[in-house]
């Protein structure tokens, strides 16, 4: 009998746990906001909607940065199919990237060009609840290099966390959270 109540009690305990975290996990992805981002090296975008690539686009042709790298990027999508009307100075600052199927792989292609470009500092450009993280997965991977944040509110989604499917993505994107989280502790406790 003790022992069921006590499984019991860590069961609530973690459940309690669990649901503090998310709220602050929810709190702080609605709170993430930038009007006016300062100036950086390179804007990089981690593919996902329309929205980011596009409000990355926007950041480069408002000379926020030199260079845009957009990584996760389909092998048959080219510049030309991404941007229908695009100048020859604007093609030469944009560079995809082809190898990411998920926010790791993003994180170990921007790492590899960032190394590649000499770069500093990066805007970061994601949907708002994928920006905690993607903010996470590279700061494992790249150390040296400023990362502003510049998350992207989708015009299809609600900003009422509460709404269906805000809810569903923040949870979702908070489960993926802790398991990366959970990994990174126990690559460090192991090796």
């Amino acid at each position: 009998m003790k022992l069921k109540s006590l499984s019991s009690y860590f069961a609530l305990l973690f459940l309690s746990f669990w649901v503090i975290g998310f709220v602050f996990f929810a709190l702080y992805s609605f709170s993430l906001k930038y009007t006016k981002p300062q100036k950086a090296d390179a804007i990089v975008v981690l593919t996902g909607s329309a929205d980011r690539i596009n409000t990355a686009f926007q950041l480069l042709q408002d000379n926020k940065a030199e260079k845009l790298f957009i990584s996760g990027v389909n092998s048959k999508v080219s510049i030309g199919a991404l941007f229908q009307k695009i100048d020859e100075n604007m093609v030469n600052r944009i560079h995809l990237g082809y190898k990411a199927d998920n926010t790791y792989e993003n994180a170990m292609e921007t790492n590899l060009w960032l190394q590649q470009n000499n770069i500093s500092s990066i805007l970061l450009v994601t949907s708002f609840y994928h920006m905690p993280r993607s903010i996470f997965e590279i700061k494992e991977r790249i150390k040296n290099v400023e990362i502003i944040p510049y998350p992207v509110f989708p015009k299809q989604l609600n900003t009422n966390w509460l709404h269906t499917r805000s809810a569903w993505l923040l949870f979702e994107e908070y489960n993926k959270f802790i398991i990366v989280s959970i990994r990174s502790f126990l690559r460090r406790l192991f090796l």
